[in-house]
């Protein structure tokens, strides 16, 4: 077969279609090959709405549930762009484009079921089945805090769906990154992992009967969130805020703007005053750094005070050669001293003096330890090269009690309520001579003295650093339960 001849036949006759076509009284002007042409090798599919959602699934909380849900099996040919979930009775709804979202606004005590219903182009899918049915209830807390940060980048320490909540009071998420226009990055170190760990993680507290605080900011973040909280981008950085909390299904806020410098006050308290003219209820914490015994308090921690729910006082990283310095605890409850300047007890003190109310302060409980190269022994006079030489991450309470701890290492300075670990040659790792760290009875002793003296409560920096993985169930971790037996019933 002539297939040349054959091809230039079938061109004639489309021509002659064509000219005939353009030729009729009522045809439209033929500019070239039609777009939306059918033929038999080219026939599109009708799109239509996605079929409805699936396996709708509730978890209550304070006034507000945590609902999750499946794609539809099919999206009707058109991408989905989002999805309606609502609430019966009362019709509450959230708009969202993730398979999550937090519901809130209900009334405790009130059983309410949830339905989703799915939209692409051409329109929304009939509505889900209902979940179960959940009832809201207010949360019971104690008169104490026990806060615990999770930081996406220890995951693997500490899976969210196994931290144990019967220990903790609030968990505090680490951490929501500002941008310099205010906008809010929520990967959580994590990428694409990130938002999914995020509703997890609240989502058991929540089971739990826990609060849930998304951290924003934190170290290396200090000028993103300066810029973010400036006049020109706060009322943006706001809206954010409070939008990467509600998608999470969050309780509240931590802004940790590190370091704190004079200029950078005015700019923090707006946004903290902007934070709470927004949600009043929403539960708002502050970190706040500790004070050499040699100095005092700045006043302007007080007028943070009445803004917030917990100021809490990162009470670890207190000791190296500082220059006058002798070796000292990284986070020793009491015994500062004018060549070792540093405790809870003074730095309490010292914000107390200033105005801070106690009901508002927190101390901290930090899961990892200080390598001191060179002194072996507390409170001994340091020659120039001696120094700490490695702490967070590096020294966790895991590492220490798995590859530094013996029994005859180990110390207890009673003056200081904190133990530390003496080697007379260099050991471990990371070479050290002293390493100074939380023990399950510091951070009893830390939490009896919040309790005597009617301190708020504290924090723990980090659940991951502090979690044995290796020890038995309801053991794991060791220094959260001993600060909550100590201070929390």
């Amino acid at each position: 077969m002539d297939r040349s001849r054959s091809f230039a036949a079938r061109g004639a006759a489309l021509l002659i279609v064509a000219a005939t076509a353009a030729c009729a009284p009522d045809a439209p002007g033929i500019t070239g090959p039609r777009a939306d042409a059918a033929g038999p090798s080219s026939a599109k599919a009708k799109v239509t709405v996605p079929s409805a959602p699936q396996s709708v699934t509730a978890v209550a909380g304070d006034a507000r549930a945590t609902v999750t849900w499946k794609a539809p099996a099919s999206d009707g040919g058109s991408a989905i762009l989002g999805y309606r979930v609502v609430a019966a009775p009362g019709g509450a709804a959230v708009s969202v484009t993730t398979t999550s979202a937090t519901v809130t606004g209900l009334t405790n005590g009130t059983s309410y079921t949830f339905t989703v219903v799915a939209t692409n182009k051409t329109g929304a899918s009939r509505a889900s089945a209902p979940s179960a049915p959940v009832t809201p209830a207010a949360t019971t807390t104690s008169a104490r805090w026990l806060s615990g940060y999770y930081v996406g980048y220890e995951r693997s320490l500490y899976p969210e769906t196994s931290v144990d909540f019967s220990v903790l009071t609030h968990v505090i998420l680490g951490a929501a990154q500002p941008t310099v226009t205010g906008g809010v990055t929520t990967d959580f170190y994590l990428g694409t992992a990130g938002p999914t760990m995020a509703r997890n993680l609240s989502a058991r507290a929540h089971q739990f009967g826990r609060k849930a605080i998304l951290m924003v900011g934190g170290a290396g973040a200090h000028d993103a969130l300066a810029s973010a909280a400036s006049n020109a981008y706060r009322p943006t950085f706001v809206a954010n805020l409070l939008r990467a909390a509600d998608s999470l299904g969050y309780d509240g806020l931590d802004v940790d703007w590190e370091p704190m410098y004079a200029a950078d006050q005015p700019m923090a308290l707006q946004l903290l005053r902007d934070l709470r003219a927004a949600r009043p209820r929403m539960l708002l914490t502050f970190p706040i750094g500790w004070v050499s015994a040699n100095g005092a308090a700045d006043p302007w921690v007080a007028q943070v005070a009445p803004l917030v729910d917990q100021l809490n006082v990162m009470s670890y990283d207190m000791a190296d050669n500082w220059g006058g310095w002798v070796s000292w605890h990284t986070s020793a409850l009491s015994g500062a001293g004018a060549d070792h300047p540093s405790s809870i007890a003074s730095t309490v003190a010292a914000y107390r003096a200033v105005g801070v109310p106690a009901a508002k302060l927190g101390v901290g409980v930090p899961t990892y330890g200080a390598c001191w190269r060179g002194p072996t022994t507390m409170r001994q006079t340091l020659a120039a090269a001696d120094r700490v030489v490695a702490s967070d991450n590096a020294m966790s309470y895991a590492t220490i009690a798995s590859t530094y701890y013996t029994a005859a290492a180990a110390r207890w300075d009673s003056t200081a309520s904190a133990g530390y670990l003496s080697f007379a040659t260099p050991t471990g790792p990371q070479q050290c001579t002293l390493v100074s760290y939380e023990t399950p009875q510091s951070a009893a002793a830390k939490g009896a003295w919040v309790k005597a003296q009617g301190l708020g409560g504290a924090i723990v920096w980090t659940l991951g650093e502090g979690h044995v993985a290796t020890l038995p169930a309801g053991q794991q971790d060791p220094l959260v339960k001993a600060a909550y037996g100590a201070m929390v019933p």
